[in-house]
């Protein structure tokens, strides 16, 4: 009995003072003006255009209308509209750069148009390039809705996002 007792003052021990270690480590929560300034970053230094994105309501009841193949001009989608591939506007440049980078390594696409120099150099920031860049790929591709994944940092849109000298090809 003398054990058992022990072992569970023991126990109560080594609870308390886990749980003691445990509030003294604990991370004083953020204040609300650091939370705002931890995200400046993402409103101060991209300028990202937000088309709208393509709503498609009505393909469950226009099966007759669908086709199974896609047109392979590579001027329109699946849904017999004109369509574009950008990065999402919230999508954050640690991802964009690899979407930039994995384009950039496919064979067929020219990623010269954002270098300097490029017509779609400027904006000179990662949303951008990397939307160039991502509709080439999706352009290339016959513009299947799977190649504007981009592990879900991918938007197909129905508004033309040229801006400047910067033309994106339909």
């Amino acid at each position: 009995m003398a054990k058992q007792l022990s072992a569970f003052v023991l126990l109560l021990l080594i609870i308390f003072l886990l749980s003691s270690t445990m509030a003294t480590a604990a991370i004083p929560p953020a204040d609300e003006g650091e939370l705002v300034r931890q995200f400046e970053h993402v409103i101060v230094n991209r300028q990202p255009i937000r088309p709208p994105i393509v709503q498609n309501r009505e393909h469950n009841r226009n099966r007759e209308q669908a086709t199974d193949t896609p047109n392979l001009d590579g001027k329109v989608s699946w849904e017999g509209q004109t369509t574009w591939c950008i990065a999402k506007p919230s999508t954050g440049d640690e991802r964009l750069n690899a979407n930039i980078q994995f384009c950039c390594q496919q064979p067929d696409i020219d990623c010269s148009i954002i270098q300097p120099g490029g017509r779609c150099y400027n904006p000179n920031n990662y949303y951008s390039h990397a939307s160039v860049v991502m509709h080439l790929y999706y352009k290339a591709n016959y513009k299947l809705p799977h190649t504007c994944d981009f592990m879900q940092s991918g938007l197909i849109i129905s508004q033309d996002p040229s801006v400047g000298e910067c033309i994106y090809e339909p």
